[in-house]
């Protein structure tokens, strides 16, 4: 990671109310010179919302095979696995097929991605990805972080029914997290093409 941009030390002082976590912790993480700040504000926001002590950012822009974020045990196994954005149907199956017993999360960040997602999905007569919950994190949130970037932020965040409050350096920002039901989505997306496509 010798060619990151910049380099980042988040202070977060977390109360996740729905699961019971709180806590003070820091997080260092590169700046890829190819990521946008609004992708590294997403996956802080996506690091705080499933937070358990042990998990860590992977490699992330440097090494696409790894997801965004993941939790190991001591002998290499996943136990957390965390994508930001719409991974590529191969990077779901692998990581379904070798990690089973891992809890998968997909954050998107654009609604755009829901849809590029479903387009993934094409084909699909069962909901093969229901082991996966998957997330909106509303861009409003990102946009809104990116005039408050700075090298050592100071986060405090409470999150309470997915409703998440967070401060930065003072500013004080809301946003919600959205659960995304993808195989509706996905079933909506048909829908829509069918309406526009007109009977064959």
């Amino acid at each position: 990671m010798s060619f990151a941009a910049a380099f980042y030390n988040f202070t977060v002082d977390l109360s996740h109310n729905d699961r019971d976590v709180f806590t003070r912790f820091r997080v260092k993480t590169p700046l890829h010179p190819l990521e946008p700040l609004e992708h590294l504000f997403a996956r802080m926001i996506a690091y705080v919302h499933c937070y358990r002590e042990g998990q860590e950012f992977s490699h992330g822009f440097f090494e696409p095979k790894e997801p965004t974020i993941w939790q190991r045990d001591i002998l290499g196994n996943t136990l957390l696995w965390v994508q930001l954005g719409a991974p590529d149907r191969k990077k779901i199956e692998v990581t379904l097929r070798s990690h089973p017993e891992a809890e998968h999360r997909v954050y998107f960040y654009d609604p755009s991605q829901i849809a590029q997602f479903c387009h993934m999905l094409r084909g699909s007569k069962t909901n093969w990805v229901k082991d996966i919950q998957f997330f909106l994190i509303p861009p409003s949130i990102l946009e809104a972080l990116v005039p408050l970037e700075r090298s050592s932020p100071l986060w405090n965040i409470t999150i309470i029914d997915d409703e998440l409050f967070l401060t930065c350096d003072g500013t004080e920002l809301r946003a919600h997290i959205d659960t995304v039901d993808i195989w509706d989505a996905y079933q909506e997306c048909l829908a829509q093409e069918t309406k526009a496509t007109g009977p064959a």
